[in-house]
């Protein structure tokens, strides 16, 4: 009797799996007889729909992709020269866009076979020949023009930094006219009562601890600004920016000032860029000493720095200084305007907007200057 009953409870057995897999779904009995899950199936299906996605490729014409890369202006083809003639916009040099159409053409499976540039055409800006193959194997014979009078909208770019010794009920509302932006160079330290509450009355600044570092300009009567000396300890010279970071929290970054021999003095450099990072603060060197060490040590210490050149009286005049400026920005991609406060200097560079706007070139601050790889 025992091994009938024992008979009778293997048949009940079998008979609830055979109606679970009936009941089941197919997929759902076979995961459990493999071991797997269903949804693995599922994220299957899904892999293989991203893939099949993926492998939608953009239709659009090689050249007709390589034109908008290098926003060509207008095409054409000169019977003369043999070649497609793209002319480009200005704000950019030549050299420029020839690194670029390379780059286009070897990351997206073409091939340079020569390129030169060209100084016998006075009718454009710069010009140069490019020959090439596209993916497909055509051969393009391209003609590349820089425009003399059209220019690319954000071709290049300018900032303009004002030095702060004073602020004057005037200049708050010169500043305040501006219509584009510019940084305030303040010194932090030892300025006059009520500073602070008229730099807050000045809108849409950006503000740049304008820090007295070791020169041989300074004397005894520098003292009250705290200017950061070679004798002053690491923890010192922290407590230092610190301090002038408390007084102005919405400050972006360090310019120095005097600071000829702080900028050759490694350790003083390496404690004033520490600091600077701690902060959240970059660095920019006004000192134009050769011998400077910033461009040595800021990459090593990984914080934004750069060297830039202040107005200086005893080289030329505030025009001319504005000019040459807005040409290098052209030429170069990218510069930088740094002048003392004043009712005259503010009105000098708010007349150069019409200037800088038709040649493309793109009034910033310095925070975005800093960030900034073009040059």
């Amino acid at each position: 009797m025992k091994n009938a009953k024992h008979i009778i409870a293997i048949f009940i057995v079998l008979g609830v799996i055979a109606t679970a897999a009936y009941l089941l779904p197919q997929s759902g009995i076979e995961s459990i007889l493999t071991g797997e899950s269903a949804p693995a199936e599922v994220n299957a299906d899904s892999t293989e729909a991203a893939n099949d996605s993926a492998a939608v490729q953009d239709t659009t014409p090689f050249v007709d992709r390589m034109k908008a890369s290098l926003e060509v202006i207008k095409a054409e083809y000169s019977r003369r020269k043999k070649r497609d003639v793209w002319t480009l916009g200005n704000g950019t040099t030549i050299i420029r866009y020839l690194l670029q159409a390379q780059r286009f053409i070897n990351k997206n499976g073409g091939k340079v076979l020569y390129m030169e540039e060209l100084f016998n055409d006075n009718t454009v800006f710069q010009s140069a020949n490019l020959d090439a193959l596209s993916p497909e194997g055509d051969t393009l014979r391209l003609c590349l023009q820089v425009s003399l009078n059209v220019f690319r909208d954000n071709a290049s770019y300018l900032s303009v930094s004002f030095q702060v010794k004073e602020l004057t009920p005037e200049m708050i509302v010169a500043l305040n006219s501006l219509d584009f932006p510019y940084d305030l160079m303040i010194p932090p330290f030892g300025v006059p009562d009520g500073f602070y509450p008229d730099l807050d009355k000045v809108k849409d600044k950006e503000i740049v601890l304008w820090l007295l570092m070791e020169s041989s300009s300074l004397d005894s009567r520098h003292k009250k600004m705290r200017p950061i000396r070679s004798y002053l300890t690491e923890d010192q010279i922290a407590e230092i920016i610190s301090d002038a970071k408390t007084l102005a929290p919405s400050a972006a970054g360090i310019a120095s000032r005097y600071a000829e021999k702080a900028v050759e003095h490694k350790p003083l450099l390496q404690a004033v860029l520490n600091a600077a990072k701690q902060n959240n603060l970059w660095f920019a060197d006004l000192s134009q000493n050769n011998k400077s060490k910033v461009p040595e040590i800021c990459p090593e210490l990984n914080i934004d720095c750069k060297t830039l050149k202040p107005y200086d009286p005893s080289n030329s005049s505030m025009d001319d200084y504005i000019q040459k400026k807005i040409r290098s920005a052209a030429r170069n991609g990218i510069d930088a305007i740094i002048l003392p406060l004043s009712v005259e200097s503010v009105r000098k560079v708010k007349s150069m907007k019409e200037k800088t706007t038709a040649q493309g070139t793109t009034l910033i601050n310095l925070s975005t200057f800093m960030n900034t790889n073009k040059e």
